[in-house]
């Protein structure tokens, strides 16, 4: 990746900076433009608060070229408490669907 696009990106990835719409409060992660609820634009940061339960999960055990130590790893879709959903290494015990995170 280069450095301009990691600086772009550095908050999206190690702070949960997303985007809130004016219009209609939708709260957005990633970051978009436009909103996808109400299409208008949704230009002010919005920082969630990594609070959620896993929504849905799958362990890998046939990891993609670069990974292969690391296997057995689980990722899991997150349902934030705001709202979105993203994707997130997993490393707890008990894995469930519903289960805080």
């Amino acid at each position: 990746m280069s450095i301009p696009r990691h600086w772009r990106l550095k908050n999206q990835r190690y702070s949960l900076v997303g985007e809130v719409c004016n219009r209609c409060g939708a709260k957005l992660f990633p970051p978009r433009d436009v909103c996808p609820e109400c299409s208008k634009p949704a230009y002010e940061p919005f920082r969630f608060s990594g609070k959620g339960r896993i929504y849905s999960y799958s362990t890998i055990y046939q990891a993609p070229t670069g990974y292969e130590e690391f296997v057995p790893y689980t990722v899991a879709m997150i349902q934030l408490d705001e709202g979105p959903l993203g994707e997130s290494p997993l490393y707890k015990r008990i894995l469930a669907e519903g289960v805080p995170v």
